[in-house]
This record gives structure tokens, C-alpha cells and sequence, in this order.
């Protein structure tokens, strides 16, 4: 990124992690939050700037510094407030990049096209499509705790808790070529405990690990019987809450000729629903009724997912559910901290539109020739899909010549319309799409690998 100056707007979770992660890798931040109980909270916390005010109003800006930022991150929990900053950031002050964070698409649109004719890179981070998008991927994969897809869907990362039943129990990372000789499948990632683990060859897959597995799409079914996952339940996926993510996730499962049934305890949303969705059975009730969920014949959902915008209701649901025989739960709890916990409590996934958020920005402000790219559970592992360019340092030689380091791993390669597994005496050709994990404290070292 050019400029080494970042001012972000909006000092909750996203605008703190976003803060500590960059002043990390060496970028000058300053952060500004109006609530005076928060910024003195944060400056015990972070060694960043920080300045109170009301970062939607063009004097607070300037005080901040924005004149001579090259970005601008607008996290506050108001869309309105977000997207007023981003007009100030992109028209008034000119910065050269903005990043606003919005649930709602319409502000999502009018800031795009507002930006269409400026001289600045304007992009806006949606949790609600985010988790969309995550829990779809999960859907498609039994079993998993976590599932991102890249390459156009041709590879899924997908997190599973390892049984010592699995056939991976005990077994070396390198010896995964003797069961995938041909395709890139490859455990990418391990959590052991409260470490995160970028493995090398000779590492030893555990039971209890938490193993992340790049797998070629047409590998998947392989992997999940070797993983030890159950069979995928053929019935009714069942989403709680009509809340815009209940919405666009229903709206997408019927599109995929998916049979949805929709639990949502308010009548004029549920209504509402109805109206919206051709072919969803919208059910008014609570979740965590277990004489509705009985009644609808939970024990034979696929799925259930809680999308309410009472977390508390949500986990207490999703664990209802997998009790009364759902075949997998999915649950919206916007708590970090529980994320860490999935699989331990009976839910086999949790979802945080923040921390998808996180991931998200983190990736715009890298922009170059990265495609896309996903932070893994906990934030300690990123996962970045790039275009090797002209005269960048991976392409200078093979891969074990080019001094990538430890915790860095070139998962995949997409070479024209071949999926390949890199070995260390490959060399990466310039235009080659790559997927590389990476430990997030190592961005910085990466950047250094994929810029010309």
C-alpha cells in the first residue's frame, strides 16, 4: 500500500484489531472514537494515536491527520456514519484508498458509483455478505467447522476437528502425496491447542488437532471419508430469524433448488418473509421452542442455522437443535472469543460477521494482485489467492531457492486450466494464480515476496 499513514474510523472490535494488526506490521495509525470511556480504554491498550471525536465530520478528520493518509478505514457500527466518512475521505480530502464498512447494499452501490470517477480506490466490506458467503461454503462440506473456497471454487480450505479414528491421526503432512499424488490436497494449517501451525513436511497430524485441508473440489469426497466426517443428511436445511443474513441465505438456498423451512418469532418479519421468499415455509415461533422444533421434525433437518440478532438466543437454539438430532448447527455469535471454542460446545460452527470483516478489509488494504483471501479461526493464519506478477521475488526461482519463510506455504497453483500441488523444485511463472497461507504476523515478510 502506498503511504504508511492509516486512519480508521470507529474504535469497537474491527477498528481495535484492525489498528493493532497494522500498527504490527509497521504502518503509523491513528484511531478515532467519540465515546471518551472507549478511547481511554484503547490508548491502554494500543500504541496507536488516537483521537476523540466524531471521525463523520470533516474537522475531526483533518485534526486526525487524513491530509497525508494513504487509507482510510471507516469501522464505526453506523452505516450512515461509515459512508459520510468515506464521501469526506474520497471527494474532500482525496485519499487514495477507502474502506467502509456497510450492512445495508444500497449504501454499498451508491458509494461505488460515487467513486466510479474519482481518483481513489473506494471499496466497501459487507459482514452480511461475508457470512453469506461463509455459511453457503460450509453447507457444501460436511463436518467442517470452517470452509472458504478459492480459485473460482475449484479449491476448497476446509478446518476439521481430527477423531483418533481419522485415517490423517498420525499421519506425516508429506505422506498426504501417497493419497493425493495428482491434486493439490494438502493440510495447510494446524491448531493444536492455542497454537497455530503453518506445517512443514515432517509434521505429524494429531488427534484433536484442528486440521485446515486445501482440497481440489473434485477431491472433497475422498478427504471427508478419510477425514472420518458423517455422511451428508439428505432433508430440510432450517434457518432462525428473518434478519437480512436469514433473508439472503434462504434466498440463495432456494435458488439452488435447496428445501428451506424459516423460523422467525416476530409476525410482521415473518410475514414479511412469506412475501419475499417463493418457495421457503416461513414458520412463526421462537427457535428455542422445543415443541415447535419437535413439531417441525427437527431430527430430520440437514441443517440448522441461527440468524438472529439475539446471539444469546442463537447459541442457546443451535445447541437445542444438535440435542434434538438436527444434523449439523450453525450459529451467528458475534463473540471472538467463542469462536476459538467451536466444536467444544456442542455447535459445529460458529460465525462472526466481525471477524469476517477483519479478514475482508485486511485484504483490501493489501490490494495489489491479491484476488481474495480469509482470515482462519482466531486470526493467527490468513489465506490469500495472488497473481504471481512480472519481477516479483517468487518467481525468481524454484521454490526452495526463494527463501520463503517458515510459516509461509504455497498451497496451490493454478497454471492455465491445470491445479497443481507445488513441490520445492517447482518455480512459480508470472501469471500462475497462487494459494498461499501465511502466519498473519509474517504479512509484512510476505509483501516482500509478492511485490515487483
Amino acid at each position: 500500500m502506498e503511504g504508511n499513514e492509516v486512519l480508521i474510523v470507529g474504535g469497537g472490535l474491527v477498528g481495535q484489531t484492525l489498528a493493532n494488526r497494522l500498527s504490527r506490521d509497521g504502518y503509523d495509525v491513528t484511531l478515532i472514537d467519540q465515546d471518551a470511556g472507549r478511547v481511554r480504554e484503547v490508548s491502554e491498550t494500543l500504541d496507536v494515536q488516537i483521537v476523540e471525536g466524531d471521525g463523520a465530520t470533516a474537522p475531526v478528520l483533518r485534526n486526525a491527520g487524513i491530509e497525508n493518509a494513504g487509507l482510510v478505514v471507516a469501522a464505526t457500527e453506523s452505516d450512515a456514519a461509515n459512508i459520510v466518512v468515506g464521501f469526506l475521505a474520497s471527494h474532500v480530502f482525496n485519499t487514495p484508498r477507502v474502506v467502509v464498512r456497510v450492512h445495508d447494499a444500497g449504501y454499498e452501490e451508491g458509494f461505488a458509483r460515487a467513486c466510479e470517477d474519482r481518483p481513489v480506490e473506494g471499496v466497501c466490506v459487507n459482514p452480511d455478505t461475508a457470512s453469506v458467503e461463509r455459511i453457503a461454503s460450509l453447507l457444501e462440506v460436511p463436518g467442517a467447522v470452517d470452509v472458504m473456497q478459492f480459485i473460482e471454487g475449484s479449491v476448497f480450505v476446509a478446518g476439521f476437528r481430527i477423531h483418533p479414528a481419522s485415517d490423517f491421526a498420525g499421519l506425516r503432512v508429506s505422506d498426504m502425496k501417497l493419497l493425493f499424488a495428482s491434486t493439490p490436497t494438502l493440510a495447510v494449517a494446524i491448531q493444536r491447542g492455542s497454537e497455530w501451525i503453518v506445517p512443514g513436511g515432517t509434521e505429524e497430524i494429531l488427534a484433536g488437532d484442528l486440521v485446515y485441508f486445501a482440497i481440489a473440489r473434485h477431491e472433497l469426497a475422498d478427504v471427508l471419508a478419510l477425514v472420518g466426517a458423517p455422511p451428508e443428511r439428505s432433508g430440510r436445511i432450517m434457518v432462525a430469524g428473518a434478519s437480512p443474513i436469514g433473508l439472503a441465505l434462504a434466498s440463495r438456498l432456494e435458488k439452488r433448488d435447496e428445501r428451506v423451512v424459516m423460523v422467525e418469532e416476530d409476525p410482521a418479519a415473518a410475514q414479511a418473509a412469506a412475501s419475499l421468499l417463493d418457495h421457503v415455509l416461513v414458520i412463526e415461533g421462537k427457535a428455542t421452542d422445543q415443541a415447535l422444533l419437535e413439531d417441525e421434525e427437527i431430527d430430520q433437518v440437514s441443517a440448522f442455522v441461527a440468524l438472529t440478532d439475539d446471539h444469546e438466543s442463537n447459541l442457546v437454539a443451535g445447541l437445542l437443535a444438535r440435542r434434538l438430532g438436527a444434523g449439523r448447527s450453525i450459529v451467528l455469535v458475534d463473540n471472538p472469543a467463542m469462536v476459538s471454542m467451536v466444536g467444544d460446545i456442542g455447535i459445529d460452527a460458529i460465525i462472526s460477521p466481525r471477524l469476517l470483516t477483519i479478514g475482508e478489509t485486511i485484504r483490501h488494504i493489501r490490494g495489489g494482485d491479491i484476488r481474495s483471501g480469509a482470515a482462519l479461526l482466531g486470526e493467527e493464519v490468513e489465506i490469500l489467492e495472488v497473481d504471481a506478477s512480472q519481477d516479483c521475488r517468487l518467481t525468481s526461482a524454484r521454490l526452495m531457492d526463494v527463501g520463503l519463510p517458515k510459516g509461509v506455504l504455497v498451497a496451490a497453483l493454478e497454471r492455465g486450466e491445470e491445479l497443481l500441488l507445488p513441490r520445492g523444485g517447482d518455480q512459480i511463472m508470472v501469471g500462475d494464480r497462487l494459494l498461499i497461507v501465511a502466519k498473519s504476523e509474517l504479512s509484512t515478510k510476505l509483501n516482500e515476496f509478492l511485490e515487483p
